[in-house]
């Protein structure tokens, strides 16, 4: 994968572009959510409290203040329901009068499939269940909502998942892979495609089986549905302690993006 200038400028355009179409899937399932464009950012809004739904996706080529963008979207869309704020261009979120430390920091990594490396032989497939049907969507919720422990926030995470039926998972854009261990979903994770690109998301694993290997297994499976999908390049976000599993994959560090939660 070549680093230049403009291959890695395309990267992190394309990551903010594809988890853009992540965050407003969501509105093509669930008549509560509204997907807004604004001078200088996208708004996603669920229609409730949740900075994992409520997005405010800044462009990178806005000339507007993030802080008057983010009053906008408070003003017409959030009003005093919690939202995150995501950027992809460096100053604009430390620019904002918080305390830097509030402002999350990811990795914007990716690959083409000639990167990846070879799956050990050692490593066990994870036995997976593409999500088909609203009662697997449900056990995604679970999963994804447990990383939140006894936070509200994972409350509202399995409430949007709970109130998806048949046909509402039918319009969802996003896959999802679930995996069950002895009758329990452990473990999930999402990718949505387009223009043979595909955007990884939420790898989780229920905390009481996490430092077991399930994470990099999943991590596996869901590459190789996206591929079996067609896509050809890959991008996702990591945390900058959390880049293991994706580094030994064959990814790498394009850019950055940040992420502060409004409350």
């Amino acid at each position: 994968m070549a680093e230049t200038a403009s291959f890695v400028e395309a990267a992190i355009n394309a990551n903010r572009d594809n988890f853009i179409r992540k965050t407003s899937a969501w509105a093509k399932a669930d008549p509560l959510f509204s997907v807004t464009e604004l001078d200088g950012a996208i708004a996603v809004f669920s229609g409730s409290s949740t900075d994992t739904f409520n997005v405010l996706a800044l462009a990178r080529d806005t000339e507007r203040k993030a802080f008057d963008i983010i009053e906008d979207a408070r003003s017409n869309i959030f009003g005093d329901n919690r939202f995150a704020v995501w950027s992809w261009q460096d100053g604009q979120l430390q620019a904002l009068p918080v305390n830097n430390s509030a402002i999350d920091e990811n990795l914007i990594m990716a690959a083409e499939s000639d990167d990846l490396s070879e799956i050990p032989e050692s490593r066990t497939p994870l036995d997976v269940t593409m999500v088909k049907d609203p009662q697997h969507l449900m056990g995604v919720g679970q999963v994804t909502a447990a990383i939140f422990g006894e936070h509200d926030e994972g409350f509202m995470v399995q409430s949007v998942f709970a109130g998806q039926d048949e046909n509402s998972l039918e319009k969802l854009p996003t896959k999802f892979l679930l995996a069950y261990e002895g009758g329990k979903a452990v473990s999930t994770a999402s990718y949505i495609h387009v223009d043979n690109v595909a955007g990884i998301y939420d790898v989780a694993v229920l905390p009481a089986q996490q430092k077991k290997g399930i994470g990099s297994r999943m991590f596996d499976a869901i590459l190789a549905a996206a591929i079996r999908d067609g896509a050809k390049a890959f991008t996702l976000q990591a945390s900058p302690d959390g880049t293991g599993i994706y580094e030994r994959a064959g990814f790498q560090t394009l850019g950055i993006c940040w992420n502060l939660d409004i409350s």
